[in-house]
């Protein structure tokens, strides 16, 4: 699999949830490689751990019981104060 830069929760926070979900794809199949063939290595837990804060957070429907905002896609989720 191609080396790629991993989401770090600043970036994100820079990002519109357009955006940001083809990263999240990306960095899925990354994790979905490294944990099915056993290659975590140390330090692996906590880097998995900020993508998957990032995922959740950024796949949660607006105001997380599913009310649909105007920003909700187009606003960087720092600016939305969600991250």
């Amino acid at each position: 699999m191609p080396s790629f830069k991993r989401l770090t929760i600043e970036e994100a926070r820079t990002l519109t949830r357009a955006e940001l979900l083809p990263r999240i794809e990306e960095e899925q199949q990354y994790w979905y490689q490294r944990i099915h063939h056993c290659k975590m290595q140390p330090g692996d837990d906590q880097a998995f751990k900020t993508f998957n804060d990032i995922m959740h957070i950024a796949t949660t429907p607006a105001g997380g019981g599913g009310r649909y905002e105007r920003d909700h896609w187009t606003k960087p989720l720092g600016e939305l104060g969600e991250l």
